[in-house]
C-alpha cells in the first residue's frame, strides 16, 4: 500500500488505497473518507485562521478543512456521502511556540466548520498533555493512532527526529597565536565548553587529539611546521573529528575552501589583526558553531559526500501536495543557507537550467572564498555566476553571490528588481543573513519569489521563509536527513511554512516544473 507522510501546513489526499500518516502536537488533523467511493484524505493544520492579507496556505484549519473536502469533490465525490474524524489539539510541548489554548482553538473550528458543511464527524481523539501519531487507511477509513512522548517531552511534529546536541563538549584548539589560544581558552571554558587541550602547530596538536579524543577541533590554517590543510587531510583519514576551521585567509581562498571538501563542517574567517575586541566577538560567534558541530557525525558526512558525487540528479519523488493553485510567475530565485550547504548548493546549482529566472544567494561560509567557489562553479554551472554589486538589475539567467560583510536585499526600482548592498551587524549570527535577503523578497517580489533554504547552523531564514509564504511566494527546504545542519530547515517545518522538503539532487526539476505551472497559470 502507498505510504504518504504529511508534514505540519501540508494535506495529502488518494485516490488508490494509501495509508497517511503524521504527528501532531497542538496541531490538528482532520481525516476525511468518502464511504461509498472508498477515498480518504488527511491534513495537518497548526492554526486557525491566517492574519489579514496573508496568502491562504494549508498551514492554517480554515483554509486545510476546505481543501481536502474540494480535492475530493472535485475528484467526483459527493459531498453526502463524506464522514470526519478529528485527532490532536493537545496541551503539547513541540519545538515550536505557536500560543497558549491553540489546541483547543484548532479542535473547535473544525467541529465547527464540519457541522456547518454538515459533514457528519464519526470520531475524535483530541486534547490531554501528549502529542499523537495518527495513520489513515484511505479505504477503510481505520485511523490508527499513539501517543508520543510524556507531558514533559518535547514532541517532534516533522517526524524527523529532534536533532541531538551534546551537552557536554570537548574541544582542542589548534593555533600558532597564544593570544588566539588564551581568548578562545577563556571563551569556550566561559560557556561551558571544556577545552581538553591547546597547540600551536598540527604535531603538538596531533598528540593531545590521540590522547583525548575531543568532540571538536578549531583550526589555523597558517602554522608552522605543516599547514592546516595537510594535517586536516591526514586527520579525516585517521581519526575522524568535527573541524571548525578559523583562519586569516589572505590569498588562501583556495585552502579554504578545499578544507569543506576534505570535511571541516564550518569555515570561520579570522581578523588579521589581533585587536582584543574583534577576536572576542569572533569567539563568542565560535562557542554556538563549535557546539554545534559537536554533534555532527563526520563519518556519515564524508559518505554522503562521495555518494553524491556518484549520482546523478534523479526525478523529484511523488510529494502529498500542500499547495495552492500558483498566485503568480516565478520572478526570482532565492537561496539561503550556511554551514555544511556548500556541496548541496554545487549540486542544485549544476542542474539548473539557463533560462532560470535570476537567482540570488546568501550563504555566509563561502564568502571569505567566493571567487574561488565561483571559479570551480563557473566550468559547471548552465548560468552566469557573479558576486552582488550594488544597483545590479536581476535578470534571467544570471545568479547573483551575496558578497562578504554586506547584509544584501532586493529592492523595486525604475529598471525592475534590483540589488542592494549594505554594511550591517550579523543576523542570525550570519552576515551575509538568508533572513535579511528572503525577507526583502517578500516585500519586492511578493508572490512571484521562491525561496530554497539548504541546511545550516541555528535558525537563519526561517523567519524570511516565513514572510515568504505569508506573501503567497513558495517555500522549499533542503531534506534535513542529508544536511550537516538541519536545524533552519527543521524549524521551518516544523511551522508548517514549507511547500516541499525535498533532497538537493531533486530540487532543480521541481523548480522548472513549478516555474512551468505559474508560466502556464
Amino acid at each position: 500500500m502507498k505510504q504518504i507522510y504529511i508534514f505540519p501546513g501540508q494535506w495529502a489526499y488518494s485516490r488508490e488505497p494509501a495509508e497517511i500518516s503524521t504527528i501532531l502536537g497542538s496541531c490538528v488533523g482532520v481525516a476525511l473518507f468518502d464511504y461509498k467511493l472508498k477515498r480518504g484524505a488527511l491534513n495537518h493544520y497548526l492554526l486557525p485562521d491566517p492574519m489579514p492579507n496573508e496568502a491562504p496556505s494549508g498551514r492554517y484549519g480554515s483554509i486545510a478543512i476546505p481543501a481536502i473536502i474540494d480535492a475530493m469533490i472535485q475528484d467526483g465525490s459527493d459531498k453526502r456521502s463524506l464522514q470526519a474524524k478529528i485527532f490532536g489539539g493537545g496541551s503539547v510541548l513541540t519545538g515550536v511556540t505557536i500560543g497558549d489554548g491553540i489546541g483547543n482553538r484548532n479542535i473547535e473550528l473544525a467541529r465547527k466548520m464540519l457541522g456547518d458543511l454538515g459533514i457528519p464527524v464519526h470520531e475524535e481523539n483530541v486534547g490531554g498533555l501528549r502529542g499523537r501519531r495518527i495513520c489513515l487507511n484511505t479505504q477503510t477509513f481505520e485511523v490508527v493512532h499513539k501517543l508520543q512522548g510524556n507531558d514533559k517531552e518535547v514532541v517532534d511534529i516533522t517526524g524527523l527526529g529532534l536533532f541531538d546536541m551534546k551537552k557536554t563538549v570537548r574541544v582542542v584548539i589548534v593555533d600558532d597565536s597564544a593570544t588566539v589560544r588564551s581568548l578562545f581558552q577563556k571563551i569556550f571554558t566561559k560557556h561551558g565548553i571544556e577545552v581538553v587541550g591547546t597547540a600551536a602547530n598540527p604535531y603538538e596538536a596531533r598528540d593531545i587529539i590521540v590522547k583525548t579524543k575531543p568532540d571538536a577541533i578549531t583550526l589555523d590554517l597558517e602554522m608552522p611546521k605543516m599547514n592546516g590543510v595537510v594535517f586536516l587531510e591526514k586527520l579525516m583519514k585517521h581519526m575522524p573529528t568535527p573541524v571548525v576551521v578559523v583562519s586569516s585567509l589572505g590569498s588562501q581562498g583556495a585552502a579554504a575552501l578545499r578544507t569543506l571538501e576534505l570535511g571541516a563542517v564550518e569555515f570561520i574567517h579570522k581578523p588579521s589583526q589581533f585587536d582584543p575586541a574583534v577576536l572576542r566577538q569572533l569567539g563568542e560567534m565560535l562557542v554556538e558553531k563549535v557546539k554545534a558541530a559537536a554533534s555532527v557525525d563526520v563519518v556519515r558526512e564524508s559518505r554522503k559526500r562521495n555518494a553524491a558525487a556518484a549520482l546523478k540528479p534523479a526525478s523529484p519523488a511523488t510529494q502529498s501536495s500542500s499547495s495552492l493553485k500558483p498566485q503568480a510567475e516565478l520572478k526570482t530565485l532565492l537561496i539561503g543557507g550556511n554551514a555544511g550547504s556548500t556541496e548541496s548548493l554545487r549540486v542544485l546549482l549544476e542542474s539548473l537550467p539557463a533560462d532560470t529566472p535570476p537567482v540570488v544567494i546568501a550563504n555566509a561560509t563561502i564568502v571569505s572564498f567566493l571567487e574561488n567557489y565561483l571559479e570551480k562553479l563557473r566550468r559547471r554551472v548552465k548560468l552566469t555566476l557573479t558576486v552582488a554589486k550594488q544597483g545590479d538589475i536581476l535578470k534571467m539567467g544570471n545568479v547573483y553571490f551575496a558578497p562578504q560583510d554586506m547584509q544584501t536585499r532586493i529592492v523595486n526600482a525604475a529598471a525592475g528588481l534590483t540589488i542592494d548592498l549594505k554594511k550591517e551587524a550579523p543576523v542570525c549570527g550570519q552576515m551575509p543573513s538568508s533572513n535579511v535577503l528572503f525577507e526583502s523578497a517578500a516585500s519586492s517580489g511578493g508572490a512571484g519569489t521562491m525561496a530554497v533554504l539548504l541546511g545550516g547552523f541555528g535558525a537563519d531564514g526561517v523567519e524570511g521563509l516565513q514572510k515568504i509564504r505569508a506573501a503567497g511566494g513558495v517555500t522549499y527546504v533542503e531534506d534535513p536527513t542529508e544536511a550537516a545542519f538541519p536545524h533552519a530547515p527543521q524549524k521551518a517545518i516544523s511551522l508548517g511554512i514549507v511547500d516541499q522538503v525535498l533532497k538537493a539532487t531533486d530540487m532543480s526539476d521541481a523548480i522548472t516544473d513549478l516555474r512551468n505551472k505559474r508560466v502556464a497559470a
